[in-house]
Formats: structure tokens, sequence, C-alpha cells
């Protein structure tokens, strides 16, 4: 049976698909070379499917979001031309950083793990941890004598995505770790990172300002620097009326 060959050829889904393509074929009097071009093309395009799913769970993205759903009104300092040139992924391919800046809640992490789905999109590698669950983790690496496999995780992705630097100082062993793995992808490896703490508060976080200034100047070396100011996206539905006045309830009919 055709479908058998298929199989063996690994080409499981076209397959499955064979005989509904068939039958459209007949109906609408396709030649064999357009037949074939259909078949081949639901096949690439299952497989395309499967390797971006994989992609994404590789990533570790705490939760799926992305560029569409992002409500850029809401930032008008944000520059949005540059947004949507990153997602091109250019910089992935070009090694270089992205650094978001800016208060708690003004959407940086949304940008961060929306352009590393673009990444998964282009079929780059990518890796995404808070600064927090990273420090979990070589902690844990480090007691295992399994911290060598960790960071060459970190530093072997085509991108990685640090979010929530500032939130807590790090220790000397973890600051170590997080200069080695920065330090290892500088020109080799792309990184987007958000910060809530602007550039000379970074000593603070790294209980070592000379540590932070080595970490700092190879990031922003070939960066792109988006800095975001505004409002929390989760207090905007929580602000009171311009008049002060909360709005009357009213009971359901």
């Amino acid at each position: 049976m055709p479908s058998a060959k298929l199989r063996k050829l690994r080409l499981g889904h076209a397959a499955s698909v064979l005989e509904p393509h068939h039958q459209a074929a007949i109906n609408e009097k396709l030649g064999y070379l357009e037949f074939l071009e259909r078949l081949v093309d639901d096949e690439l395009q299952t497989r395309d499917h499967k390797g971006l799913d994989k992609c994404i769970r590789a990533a570790r993205f705490p939760i799926l979001k992305t560029l569409e759903d992002f409500d850029f009104s809401f930032q008008p300092s944000l520059d949005v031309k540059l947004i949507k040139a990153l997602a091109d992924c250019d910089f992935v391919a070009k090694h270089e950083t992205i650094l978001f800046v800016g208060p708690p809640g003004v959407g940086k992490s949304h940008l961060a793990g929306a352009l590393g789905v673009k990444a998964c999109m282009r079929g780059y590698s990518v890796l995404f941890s808070t600064i927090q669950h990273l420090a979990g983790q070589l902690g844990a690496a480090i007691a295992d004598l399994s911290i060598e496999k960790l960071i060459a995780q970190y530093v072997d992705a085509d991108l990685v995505v640090l979010d929530e630097l500032g939130f807590t100082p790090l220790n000397r062993v973890v600051a170590d770790h997080v200069f080695r793995i920065v330090s290892e992808r500088y020109e080799r490896g792309a990184i987007i990172l958000t910060s809530n703490k602007p550039f000379d508060l970074w000593g603070e976080m790294f209980a070592d300002p000379i540590l932070a200034t080595a970490v700092l100047d190879r990031l922003v070396h070939h960066a792109h620097i988006v800095p975001i100011t505004g409002e929390s996206y989760r207090t905007k539905d929580r602000r009171p009326p311009a008049n002060g006045r909360s709005k009357p309830k009213t009971e359901a009919k």
C-alpha cells in the first residue's frame, strides 16, 4: 500500500492524509505533480508546527505570550517600530542583546517572552528563565555536581531570555555564574534581559560593583536598550476615575 511505503519513509502525516488528497485530486482533476505538491506541502506544514511546538516546550516559557497580544497603546513611551524590527530576529543571528529596563508591570516580561516566541518561529533554540529560577537551578546543580551541564544549556542555546533581574540581590556564587553565562555568550549568542533597576544600581544586585560593571559592559556592547516608562498593566483597571468618585454599583437583573 502507498500509505505503508510513506510511513516507511517517515512521512507519517502524508500517509494519514493520502486518501483525502487523492480524492481531492480526482474531484479537482489535478495532475500528478499538483497532487504530489499538495501532499508534500501538507507534510512540511505539519512538521513545521511540530518543530515549533517542540521549540516552545524546550524554551520553558512560563506563560505563552505574543506581540500580537501586547497593548502598545498603553505604553506610549515604547518605540513600537524598534520592537517590530526586533521581531524579525536579526539580533539572534548577529548575537546581539536586548535590554528591557523599567518599573514592574510595564510589559518587559511580555515583550521578552514574545520575542522569544518569534525566535522559535524562526527555528532558533530558545531558553527562558527568571533570574530567581536560574539561581535555584545553579544552587541545585552545584550540589549534585551537574553545574557544567547546566551552564552548557545556557551557553549553547541560540537565544537566552533572562527575566526579572533586580527583584532580589544575587549572592556571590550565583552572580559569578551569571557573569560566566553572559561572558561565554558574549558575541557568540543572543540574550534578552529584563530589569527593573537602572544600570547605575546593578552593583547592588551583584554584591560587587566590579562584577556588575563586567556583566553590564558585555551586555551593552552590542545591545538594543529599550527603556519603558509608564503605568503598570496590572493596576490599570483599578485606577479611580478622573473625578475621584467610584461608579455606583448596579444590581444584576
